[in-house]
């Protein structure tokens, strides 16, 4: 039994690794980056160049700390149009601009080179001297062929005075370089290798130290933060599980009974029209029936992790904590009712024609004691698989309940980690789930050679 166990964990490290990869790197793959959106709103309003500079390099110097400007991996596949350091380019609308440049001229040194003399013009400009030019710079940004390109690069040298002539000639000029015929590069590709700096490398060696990063939100480590929100969670998802379990067990053996079909012709309709109810919508429901003083407010509609309980017994803040998660839970464990009490009522309905149930029967035992002795423990091999895959299951519910419920949980803290681009939070989230997924089904495995003396003396 313990080289099973070894074996199991020995290949739960390279499955975890792959997942956490994965992850890592889908994750980049999101627009934007952190803190981008927040500059660009910024930039809306009316700010002097100062105002704009300094953003500017507070905004770069924060990419550089927390590594964002280093490119994703060790290397990178692109096309031989695109420039070396297109991922050193922030925020993203320039670099998306850019992008498009050299892929529709297909001269990544022109393109650069168009590129910083639009930029250091716009540095330049006052804002009487933007207003001017602001169709044309429009222009510029949405043009699709090189003759509107051309015009709207000469229609600014026409409008600015003598102080941003030669700036504005020098765009001219990059504009009609940039615009000349340069073949077919885009379809060559370019493979670039970084080496050890990059992103995915930092994100490994702290991972392989125990550290999950640091949030870009709050520059707190995730880890920290993942502390104070797993909690909630945790007992939310353990509690649904249990109860949910045990309230399925109970009436898949209430319909197997000999004297169950009544209650077979009453649960079947009742879990299958409540199972076609949507989580968010049962949520919602609960909410308006048991939660609303219009019609019976009996559990508090939000609030949680707002109030004061330093001055509270252990005995108060339970009391307390339990109005909050009531609701939840009872939701959690209706939406998953009919699903566990079907696999429940399939599995102990498969060996309830066994001769060895018909034997027990024939010798006199109590259905009480036929069902739970016999039926049961056999019933659970398929069962276990079922349960072993059910809690990291409850995790996609969660974030749904924790967002209708405003419960501070790991659910609602995803959702903001998504919503703001805070990367290091995402993947420590899906690095915890994917642990408890591979301890689950490690469970499970000990659980199958408990119920199973034929896989005991196999594993061992």
């Amino acid at each position: 039994m313990a080289n099973f166990v070894f074996r199991r964990l020995l290949l739960a490290i390279p499955t975890l690794w792959f997942i956490a990869s994965a992850i890592f790197l889908l994750s980049k793959l999101m627009p934007g980056a952190f803190g981008s959106e927040h500059l660009a709103q910024q930039e809306a309003g009316y700010y002097s160049r100062s105002d704009a500079a300094s953003r500017d390099h507070s905004y770069r110097l924060f990419l550089k700390t927390t590594g964002q400007d280093l490119p994703l991996f060790y290397f990178s596949i692109t096309s031989a149009a695109m420039p070396d350091t297109l991922h050193r380019v922030f925020p993203e609308r320039d670099r998306a601009f850019l992008q498009k440049l050299s892929w529709q001229y297909g001269n990544p040194d022109a393109a650069a080179r168009f590129f910083r003399s639009l930029k250091t013009l716009e540095t330049d400009l006052s804002e009487t001297e933007r207003q001017q030019v602001q169709e044309h710079l429009y222009m510029i940004y949405s043009h699709r062929e090189a003759a509107d390109l051309q015009q709207a690069t000469a229609g600014i040298a026409a409008k600015l005075p003598a102080t941003n002539i030669s700036r504005s000639k020098n765009l001219e000029s990059s504009a009609r370089l940039l615009a000349s015929p340069s073949g077919y590069t885009y379809l060559l590709p370019s493979v670039q290798w970084h080496g050890d700096q990059n992103q995915y490398y930092r994100w490994l060696s702290g991972l392989l130290q125990g550290s999950l990063g640091t949030s870009l939100r709050d520059g707190r480590p995730v880890a920290t933060v993942l502390g104070e929100a797993i909690g909630n969670t945790w007992w939310l998802l353990l509690a649904s599980m249990a109860f949910a379990t045990m309230l399925a067990m109970e009436l898949a053996i209430l319909m197997v009974r000999r004297s169950g079909r009544m209650w077979r012709s009453t649960l079947l309709p009742s879990l299958f029209l409540l199972d076609s109810i949507p989580l968010f919508v049962l949520a919602i429901l609960l909410l308006v029936l048991l939660a609303n003083p219009a019609f019976l407010q009996l559990f508090p509609v939000y609030g949680m992790g707002y109030y004061n309980a330093f001055d509270q017994s252990w005995l108060e803040q339970l009391s307390q904590w339990l109005q909050f998660m009531a609701l939840p839970m009872i939701c959690l464990v209706l939406a998953n009712l009919p699903y566990l009490t079907n696999q429940f009522y399939q599995a102990v309905t498969a060996v309830a024609g066994q001769d060895y149930i018909r034997t027990a029967r024939a010798k006199g035992l109590s259905e009480h004691r036929v069902i739970r002795r016999h039926m049961l423990r056999n019933a659970l091999l398929p069962v276990i698989t079922l349960l072993a895959d059910f809690l990291p299951a409850l995790v996609a519910g969660a974030v749904i309940i924790e967002t209708v419920f405003a419960i501070p949980g790991v659910g609602r803290l995803l959702i903001d980690a998504v919503l703001t681009r805070d990367y290091p939070v995402i993947v420590g989230i899906v690095v915890i789930v994917a642990v408890f997924r591979l301890l689950s089904h490690l469970l499970s495995d000990l659980l199958y050679a408990l119920a199973d003396p034929r896989i005991r003396s196999h594993a061992s």
